[in-house]
Order: C-alpha cells, then structure tokens, then sequence
C-alpha cells in the first residue's frame, strides 16, 4: 500500500512507473499557483490549465501548485499497475549470441530533437545497434548466410569483398555456424579494419583497389578455383530482399506508431540494396508523396560505404529516386561531428553523409527519416586526419 498527498502525487506515480492514475476533483478556487523561474510572465491557475489542453508545454518546474484540503489517497500498488508484465523481448534475454540479431530488430528509430521543431521532426534508424559490426551490414551479412544455408550451398570457407561492415558480419556468423571467412578489402580502408577481422579469426587480403566492388572479378575467381563460397553483396538479392522484408517494414511501423508517415527518407547508395527496398516499400504503399534521396560521394571523393552510382550497382535500377546528392568527405566528417555534438551519437561517415545531405535539403515543415548505417568508431583515423588538416589551416 502506498499513501499519496497532495503535489507529490504526480512525481510520485512517475517513480512508480505507475499506468493508472488516481483522479481528484478539487475546487479551483482552493488552487493556488506560484511562479518558480524569474523573468518568466506569471503563470496562473488559467495558463496551467490552458496549456494542458492545447498546449504548449510549460517549462519543467516553472510553478508549483498548493491545493487546501486535499486527502490523502490510500491506493495499492497493483491498483496502479506497476506489476505490469514486461514483454519478454524487452527484458533481452536470448538463447545464443545469433539471437541477438534477428530477434531485438527493429533496431531503434530515435527522433534528432535539436533538429526537430513543431512542424519538422527528423528522425534517425540507428543501424549501429546491431550487434556484429554495429551495422546495417548485420542484416545482409546474416540473410545472405541464412539463404545459402537453406539452398545447400553454403561451403566451409566463405569469400566476400567488403570495406569493413560486412566482412565483420559474416565473419562473426560463420563463426557461430563453424565456417571460416577470407576477406578482401581496398587499399584504401583504414588498417583498423583488419584488426577487427583478425580479431575474429578472419583471414585478411588487402588488394590494390581503391573501391570494393573492384576487387568483385578477384574474388569470385579465386572463390572458385579454391572450392570456397563467394556470397558477393553487390549481387545477393538476399541483400535487397532483408530490407525489403525488415527494414523498411520496421520504419513504416516505428512512424506509425506515433501517428506518423514519412515525407522523405535518406540514406547512402553503398550495395544499393537497403535504400533501393526503401524506396519500393514505401513508393508503392505512399506513392510520390514520399521522397526517396540517396546519397553518393562527391567525384574522386572515398566515403567508406557508400560509392557512385556509375561504378554499378544491381538494384538501384529497379527504382526512383527523387534526388541523388553528392558529399565530400570533409562534409560527411561535419555532419557527423554536428550529430555527436547536438544529439550525442557518435555516427559513421556514411551516417555523417547523410545528415549533410539532410541539412542540405531540409524544409522546415515534415517527417523527415535519415538512415544511419553505423557508428564512429571504426574511423578514428579518418576523424584524426581531419583534425590533423583543420589545425594546419
């Protein structure tokens, strides 16, 4: 049993997490209400009110109210139902590390509030949540595996090109099924991706390319003279089909749930294949009345995972897209360093390129869905060149 009394009622079923609330009717004339913050216009009885019913809020602790005769309300815990079942995937408990994937999507949709205003909210999908390589790559890494488990042709060594995501992510499954993984990445990727794959017991080729998909023709040579299975991203529709299946499924739900639809989403054109299901997904329940842009690096600019469309790519082909915008480097590195110093996500560079895109395009008016693919932490390298090259200016 529990005894509430007067103005400690609210916080105090706050602090319960109670779902039922106990209602008092009270005499508005024994109400009285005192201002808290100087230089604030006085707040009354009448604007307490007003701006419980239309709004807006009040600022947090800017009056206080005094209610006389007010009695004491002896109410069980159970009546305030804090004994509430918690869901089963809420408390995250999972019968191997392979569960920790598929079974906590949908991965978070969070809303960037700094950037959000009465009439725009912006949204982030935080792809970083999953738990390989902190990555949207988790998804096809997982899909692709599962699909050639299924069809048989799954073989003990698995190959693949990749700039760092997805050789994580396979790597890290092929562990959990018994297989090994070889991997081979650009010249141009940061050296700590191959500590990370070696960490995981991957065997690591670095080839003289500078974009993954060049090194495609290598790979898939060498796959077969050698007997090993080349999952190859870039033409894997089990990579398109995950995201048609979850993650554009998972946005469409997430918005929904706060009585919302898109009005334009965006993301990095890397495989093509999370941004492509995107845009079939919601270009065929919304129409043009939401706005697919991808986004691309800037020419004879590297943004790891991302890359121009000219240099192929399978299914974006199949698709609209409202607008392609062009990044630099440098200005996916500002976006992800306004992100980390407005809202406290520490993003990857593609994530970074997206937000740039964002800022670009942005109108102050609608629902606004920015796909973040991963976090900042394997390009610490990237981060201290920049620094490096802002400090000699």
């Amino acid at each position: 049993m529990v005894v509430l009394r007067g103005c400690e009622i609210l916080e105090a079923l706050k602090l319960l997490s109670a779902d039922k609330v106990p209602v008092l009717q009270v005499d508005s004339s024994k109400v009285k209400v005192r201002s808290l913050q100087p230089g604030l216009k006085p707040i009354t009885l009448e604007t307490v009110i007003k701006a419980g019913i239309e709004g807006p809020r009040l600022p947090y602790r800017s009056f206080d109210a005094q209610i006389e005769e007010v009695p004491n309300i002896e109410v069980s815990l159970n009546e305030l139902s804090i004994w509430k079942k918690v869901k089963e995937r809420r408390l995250r408990v999972y019968d191997n590390t392979l569960e920790l994937l598929y079974k906590d999507w949908p991965t978070p949709l969070v809303k960037l509030q700094s950037f959000s205003s009465e009439e725009r909210s912006v949204w982030a999908k935080l792809e970083g949540a999953n738990p390989y390589s902190n990555s949207v790559k988790d998804r096809i890494g997982w899909s692709m595996i599962m699909s050639a488990l299924e069809e048989g042709r799954l073989g003990d060594i698995l190959y693949e090109a990749t700039s760092t995501n997805t050789g994580i992510a396979i790597t890290a499954i092929a562990n959990l099924l018994g297989r090994k993984a070889r991997l081979f990445i650009p010249k141009t990727i940061q050296k700590a991706s191959d500590v990370f794959l070696k960490v995981l017991g991957a065997d690591v080729v670095r080839v003289p390319v500078g974009l993954t998909i060049e090194a495609i023709g290598e790979v898939d040579a060498r796959s077969r003279a050698e007997g090993a299975t080349h999952l190859n991203q870039f033409e894997n529709d089990a990579n398109f089909k995950v995201h048609l299946k979850y993650t554009a499924k998972e946005i469409d739900e997430q918005l929904e749930s706060r009585g919302l639809k898109p009005d334009c989403i965006i993301g990095g054109l890397g495989t093509s294949g999370h941004m492509s299901a995107v845009s079939i997904y919601f270009k065929s329940k919304y129409g043009d009345t939401v706005k697919i842009i991808g986004v691309q690096p800037a020419p004879n600019e590297v943004i790891p995972g991302i890359r121009r469309i000219e240099t192929g790519m399978k299914w974006v082909h199949w698709v609209d897209f409202d607008q392609i915008i062009d990044v630099k480097k440098n200005e996916a590195i500002e976006g992800a360093l306004t992100v980390a110093r407005r809202e406290g996500l520490l993003i990857g560079l593609s994530a970074g390129a997206v937000f740039y895109a964002f800022a670009k395009v942005a109108e102050d008016k609608g629902v606004y869905v920015l796909i973040f693919p991963d976090t900042g932490y394997k390009y610490a390298e990237q981060f201290e060149e920049y620094f490096h090259s802002v400090q000699q200016c």
